[in-house]
């Protein structure tokens, strides 16, 4: 019963969230990026796509000489996904700086700063010195090991775990199985503690001093990560006794087995309810998706590190004979298992094949599939030596009743060990896309479009086109070929269908025939009415209009 309430209360926590964008976006902020305020504002409120966790410290404002002016009280706005902090009253005249710093849906922290001026516009460049706010670069990169550690970990243990006990129980038997086995045990326990002590540090930016602040611990504690850490940690830990007497007695009941399984379906569970299945659409699919994907690619790298090190050493022809076979089908579906879920997530998380190359997630996901590939092709090697060697049959050796050679003993074992190298990758890929923003949610081609304004060509870009903060530039060009010089432009953006607008938009005018703007804001998904202004002496002002789609 305590298995099944665990199994039950991990799958509550893995599909128990509301939908969101895998990362959340900077949507808007008030005061904006940029903005030259007459009086001082008495709050910071900003914005995001998606609902976030915000902590005492997640807004920090300073002004020019870097004193803070926010009381230090973050705190969530009128909406889950607004982040809020009160002003000192009574600014002076200057420049002012906002850094952010939330925690998304999918448990990755999200960081950014803006500036804006009270009494004028903000100094040129003063978000700059504040939008490195990403945090201790060794906590990233220790966090990434944890988290590479609790794959490998986690696979080679249930994939073991489940070759040992379905398809060669006499290597029950064997000491090094149960060293394997410990091992995978200690590397999951070990890998799932880090990142439930470094998480803390991670998200909030700090170095490994936050290691030692009871605060940062029990912020993990209170959240979603941390619950279903702390029951992985617990299902790895009532798998202790069941495992010392699997290796004991070399075998397990049914009822033990069931007990066995469900606390591998639970440790698979909290490993896939962690990062991007747990935000989105289709939350509950995705989560149930990633869970066979871990628990498919648990049964065939733990599967190549038993043969690779125990059975074709240890094992009689006989033993190789009846095992050999059974692995091969066995292999074949857990590869279907991982083909056709990592499709529905590839899905999910790219949304276009644009995305795939014009992605930093998609071109990496290429590489992965590619090394994937690489792995089942030594499988089919793997897969042809078996059929050669033993045939169709399910047990006895081939038909001359010879069994194979040394040196084909060697070969297959090399292929295994080549197959988990190759399998290393993935898992280090895999780690490395859990911390990417994924390419549905990045996905924002720039648009381009021409237009005339009376004798003028007009050429506009806007990039990304994607809800949030934009950057637009306007190239014009007169009859003879040549940039036409503006003296004033000015852009207005109106969302019709929502009756939003228009809102003005300042433009600069960066070089002759060239104005631009980075204080673009788009806070709703839609297609939006760009009109331009566009004044080229003092009596000739021309007008036209564009329309771009925001994702």
């Amino acid at each position: 019963m305590a298995v099944l309430a665990m199994v039950t209360t991990s799958i509550g926590l893995g599909l128990g969230v509301a939908p969101a964008s895998a990362h959340a976006l900077l949507t808007g902020s008030s005061p904006a990026d940029g903005a030259a305020l007459s009086t001082a504002p008495t709050r910071i409120v900003i914005d995001y796509s998606e609902s976030v966790r915000v902590t005492r410290d997640s807004i920090r404002v300073l002004d020019s000489a870097g004193t803070r002016v926010d009381d230090g009280q973050a705190r969530s706005g009128q909406k889950a996904s607004q982040a809020m902090v009160a002003l000192r009253p009574g600014l002076p005249t200057g420049t002012y700086v906002a850094s952010w710093r939330v925690i998304s849906a999918d448990s990755h922290p999200i960081s950014g700063a803006f500036a804006f001026g009270v009494g004028g516009p903000p100094e040129a460049g003063a978000a700059r010195a504040e939008a490195d706010t990403s945090g201790s670069r060794t906590v990233g990169f220790l966090f990434g090991v944890a988290r590479f550690a609790g794959y490998a970990g986690v696979g080679v243990l249930l994939g073991a775990c489940f070759f040992l006990l379905m398809l060669w129980p006499q290597g029950l038997r064997t000491g090094g199985a149960s060293r394997l086995v410990a091992g995978a045990w200690g590397l999951s326990a070990l890998a799932g503690l880090g990142q439930l002590l470094l998480q803390g540090p991670y998200v909030a930016g700090l170095g490994l001093s936050g290691l030692g602040r009871w605060s940062v611990l029990s912020a993990t504690l209170e959240e979603r990560f941390g619950h279903l850490l702390l029951i992985r940690l617990l299902a790895l830990c009532l798998a202790v006794p069941l495992l010392r007497r699997m290796f004991r007695t070399g075998s397990l009941d049914v009822w033990r087995r069931f007990e066995l399984a469900g606390l591998g379906l639970v440790v698979a569970v909290t490993l896939a309810a962690i990062g991007h299945g747990s935000a989105g659409d289709l939350v509950w699919l995705a989560t149930a998706s990633l869970t066979v994907h871990v628990l498919g690619m648990s049964v065939w790298i733990g599967g190549l590190v038993v043969i690779a090190l125990f059975l074709v050493r240890r094992a009689a022809a006989v033993e190789l004979a009846e095992v050999l076979p059974r692995w091969s089908r066995v292999a074949v579906g857990a590869v279907a298992v991982i083909v056709l879920s990592g499709l529905f997530q590839s899905w999910r998380e790219i949304g276009t094949l644009r995305a795939v190359i014009d992605t930093g997630y998609g071109r990496l996901l290429l590489y992965k599939v590619w090394f994937v590939l690489g792995m089942i092709a030594l499988g089919a090697l793997a897969q042809r030596w078996v059929r050669r060697h033993y045939g169709g049959a399910r047990s006895g050796p081939d038909a001359t009743g010879a069994a194979p050679s040394v040196a084909a003993l060697t070969g297959l074992r090399r292929g295994a060990a080549s197959e988990l190298v190759v399998g290393a990758v993935v898992l280090g890929l895999t780690a490395t896309l859990v911390n990417m923003v994924p390419a549905r949610t990045s996905y924002a081609p720039p648009f381009t479009g021409t237009a005339f304004a009376g004798p003028m060509t007009v050429k506009v870009r806007v990039a990304p086109t994607r809800i949030g903060a934009e950057s637009l530039d306007v190239y014009t060009w007169a009859p003879n070929g040549k940039p036409q010089k503006l003296v004033q432009a000015s852009a207005a953006l109106s969302l019709p269908t929502a009756d939003l607008g228009p809102f003005e938009v300042p433009l600069d005018l960066a070089a002759p025939g060239h104005a631009r703007s980075d204080r673009v804001q788009a806070p709703l998904a839609g297609k939006w009415q760009l009109r331009l202004t566009l004044r080229i002496n003092d009596f000739d002002q021309y007008v036209t209009t564009l329309f771009y789609t925001v994702r």
